[in-house]
């Protein structure tokens, strides 16, 4: 089989990871892959942020906490926004997995195109992550939140742009634990000739 076609087919979110970072080399080749990710009209508009300082993590972890905790359970919220504000409630709450590195991908708020070229991005970096042996998983928490003062003041000591809204984000490191093969796939294909 194809190495890039193999590499697609092994890949799984890992949840849980070892201490140790990855190197300044691995992370660089990660990143220049999502950065050759197509985006809309070519644009690149996007903006990596890679965050290996654990303090900061700490303060990321923390703000996301915070901003879950604010937002009220009305019988409209999503249940998966529930389960978060309710995992908000322990102090020690982790949302980031413990990993050593997390990656916040933006853009622009007003690029129609955002979203899908974020999304292109984050899978060219866990597909590299994953042919160099690193773990990730797609974290989805910071997106939904970004329009909240906390974490636009979290996203401001972070460098990010006022214009940019967060569309994803990536936590990665090397697997604690053999990730459990993939389920079968779904009846998904539809080919018409």
């Amino acid at each position: 089989m194809n190495s890039i076609i193999e590499n697609m087919l092994t890949r799984r979110s890992v949840r849980k990871f070892k201490e140790n970072q990855i190197s300044e080399e691995d992370l660089s080749t990660i990143l220049m892959a999502g950065s050759y990710a197509p985006s809309g009209m070519g644009m690149q508009s996007w903006k990596f942020t890679a965050i290996q300082n654990p303090q900061t993590l700490k303060k990321v972890n923390e703000a996301i906490r915070q901003a879950l905790l604010s937002i009220p359970i009305v019988e409209e919220t999503h249940p998966y926004v529930v389960s978060l504000i309710e995992k908000a409630q322990d102090e020690s709450a982790e949302f980031l997995y413990h990993a050593p590195t997390y990656i916040i991908v933006s853009n622009l708020k007003d690029n129609q195109n955002s979203m899908a070229d974020c999304a292109l991005a984050i899978g060219n970096m866990m597909l590299a992550a994953h042919s160099l042996g690193i773990g990730s998983c797609w974290l989805n928490q910071l997106p939904g939140l970004t329009h909240l003062p906390l974490i636009r003041e979290l996203l401001n000591d972070l460098d990010i742009p006022k214009t940019h809204d967060v569309y994803g984000s990536v936590v990665m490191g090397y697997a604690a634990e053999e990730p459990k093969p993939a389920d079968p796939r779904k009846d998904v294909i539809n080919i018409i000739r």
